[in-house]
């Protein structure tokens, strides 16, 4: 990616949330330069394209699908919500010369930088990582993301997402765009966070969270956890456990048509108190079926 292409690429990013009256004087500035109108147009059609197949807009295709009739309802949602990613995935990568990588709402994906440090994609987030001698940025678009940071003081590592910038030398941090502001926590190390519309800067601690806004990041406060009880983090645990978990916090309780599937083992954090999406995603992972019955979400064998 060119400098030019970044300069749009950020400029839309700015552009789409709450810009100040010094951001549109500055943009008209930037934009009247030649050859970057053409950028700025190329980069919201890149948004434009991002917007159409966002983690809602798949799983408003997944609901239309649920239909269907018997356990293929749940198949047929599966399967135009992987179709849409993976596409959305192939769109990206032939956008530009920078690579950039997608994953879907029941598709978490692992991707390994080149300066070693690694990046778990969540929620359908997607990212554009530019590394450079000087600089390691990454825009993160949608979803959520985890950052384990691989340290090197020369090149500052910068994770634009929404309004909000996150600067980190070394260290472990989560930023989720799923909400109006970004949520930016800390699990280890140090990170400082900004708003890139100005104001103060934040310097979180391990544990600390912030939502950053135009006027600048706020710490959450401990009512706000950004990390809800209801997650549960499985390291090859069994699906048994897993489904005792979920049955205690879900709405609808999960079964497994033959016991003997209870010692498949799971890997992955979870929301356990959304069956449904729970179910979805472990007959995913798992190469099972989920179908509904009196009430209660069945497991199968394909």
């Amino acid at each position: 990616m060119t400098h030019e292409q970044r300069e749009a690429a950020d400029w839309a990013a700015r552009m789409r949330g709450d810009p100040s009256d010094a951001d549109r004087r500055s943009f008209d500035a930037w934009r009247a330069a030649p050859g970057h109108a053409e950028a700025y147009a190329r980069a919201v059609d890149d948004w434009a394209y991002s917007a159409g197949t966002s983690r809602q807009r798949i799983e408003a295709k997944a609901r239309s699908e649920r239909n269907a009739p018997g356990s293929l309802r749940w198949a047929v949602a599966t399967i135009a919500a992987i179709g849409l990613a993976i596409g959305f995935a192939f769109y990206l990568q032939s956008r530009g010369d920078t690579p950039q990588i997608a994953a879907g709402p029941m598709l978490p994906g692992q991707l390994k930088l080149a300066d070693g440090s690694a990046v778990t994609l969540m929620d359908g987030a997607w990212v554009n990582p530019q590394l450079s001698d000087s600089e390691r940025r990454v825009i993160l678009n949608g979803g959520r993301a985890r950052f384990d940071v691989a340290h090197d003081p020369a090149r500052p590592f910068v994770v634009v997402a929404g309004g909000s910038e996150t600067v980190a030398l070394g260290t472990v941090f989560e930023v989720d765009l799923r909400q109006a502001a970004p949520r930016i926590t800390l699990i280890k190390g140090a990170v400082e966070v900004r708003s890139r519309a100005g104001g103060d800067r934040l310097r979180l601690a391990p544990g600390q969270a912030a939502d950053v806004i135009a006027s600048g990041p706020q710490l959450v406060t401990a009512m706000q956890s950004p990390v809800p009880a209801t997650l549960l983090d499985a390291d090859e645990l069994p699906l048994g456990a897993v489904l005792a978990a979920a049955n205690k916090a879900g709405a609808a309780p999960i079964r497994l048509a033959d016991p003997a599937l209870a010692g498949l083992k799971v890997t992955g954090r979870f929301d356990v108190t959304d069956s449904r999406s729970l179910a979805r995603t472990l007959a995913v992972a798992l190469d099972l079926a989920a179908s509904e019955q009196g009430g209660e979400i069945v497991l199968t064998k394909k």
